[in-house]
């Protein structure tokens, strides 16, 4: 079955379906391997799919082996569009932009960066909440964050770098440890051959 518009100047649509009843608008028993539902789109100023709906898209993955949704691009884009963007534009809004849950033992979020960019960068405007806030209250053997480099090269760097940059931010600590149980506060082992703690303070009072 071929659906045909071929006049330029349409402005309706090719095809309308209108369900007032519970059934399905449209439904696809898709038995074949081939794609149930394939969409060639060369609009530049819209969008393939476009949807309003209480609950949006929910997709399902029964089949092993392959994934419940997969967004690609492989071409030079100097636009201003990053592939995926997810937009919440109220402000009275309280709930989460992307929950991810995981029950099993793979990772909640995995970042594979190879470019020479940053994996994770956050650019926040709040002013008295936390730019990260990490909660690990069911740590045995654990860490609530690590950071590991094993990297030979030999040029200057750090590890972990904490910077506060302005130098009216007085009431600003750069980093502070409380530890309520009886044990070490810091704890450095160091096995090389250089300083394990070295300071450089320019204060006069």
């Amino acid at each position: 079955v071929s659906i045909h518009d071929d006049n330029s100047t349409s402005t309706q649509p090719t095809l309308k379906i209108r369900q007032d009843g519970a059934g399905f608008g449209i439904q696809i028993d898709q038995n074949g391997n081939g794609r149930a539902l394939y969409i060639d789109s060369e609009d530049t100023g819209g969008a393939g799919i476009e949807m309003y709906s209480k609950y949006g898209i929910q997709s399902f993955q029964d089949i092993s082996g392959g994934y419940a949704g997969y967004f690609a691009r492989s071409i030079a884009e100097a636009g201003s569009y990053p592939l995926v963007q997810m937009k919440c534009d109220n402000a009275n809004n309280t709930q989460p932009v992307l929950t991810v849950y995981q029950d099993g033992a793979g990772n909640g979020i995995k970042i594979d960066q190879n470019g020479n960019a940053t994996a994770l960068y956050i650019d926040t405007e709040h002013t008295t909440n936390n730019g990260i806030h990490v909660v690990a209250d069911a740590l045995t053997t654990g860490t609530a964050a690590h950071f590991y480099s094993n990297s030979s090269d030999t040029n200057t760097r750090h590890v972990v770098l904490i910077h506060n940059d302005n130098s009216s931010a007085t009431g600003a600590t750069a980093l502070a440890i409380q530890q309520d149980a009886a044990q070490v506060g810091l704890y450095v082992d160091q096995n090389g051959n250089g300083n394990g703690m070295y300071l450089i303070t320019d204060h006069t009072t």
